[in-house]
């Protein structure tokens, strides 16, 4: 019923956010956000943000923290730059170090053979 509303100009987004968003600064906000990377939305919120054509106001969508109203209003392609590159070869490097210290076997015996002098 509210997505109804805004599409036919009766409410904006602005009063939606207002009326109904529980998190006081969101709320303040007018529900604005910011920029979001891909990574930050949970996969099917992801899909609905990245496939609309801005400015779009997303239906309603369900997800375990309830119905997310969405308005999109710009999607900004990033281009791979020096500090983009680092952000990502750094990532890939965490990652793959915390794989491989997740593999490592601590021994705490020691075999002792021969004599001491």
């Amino acid at each position: 019923m509210i997505f109804y509303k805004f599409d036919k100009g009766e409410t904006s987004f602005y009063e939606i956010a207002h009326e109904y968003i529980q998190d006081t600064e969101l709320r303040r906000s007018g529900g604005y956000r910011g920029i979001v990377k891909r990574q930050e939305f949970k996969p099917e919120i992801s899909a609905a943000v990245f496939a609309a054509e801005p400015p779009q106001l997303l239906k309603p969508i369900v997800s375990s923290k309830g119905a997310h109203l969405i308005l999109v209003e710009e999607i900004v392609k990033s281009e791979l730059d020096g500090k983009l590159r680092s952000e990502i070869v750094s990532d890939l490097f965490s990652g793959w170090l915390k794989g491989e210290i997740g593999e490592v076997e601590v021994v705490n015996e020691l075999e002792l053979s021969g004599q001491f002098a």
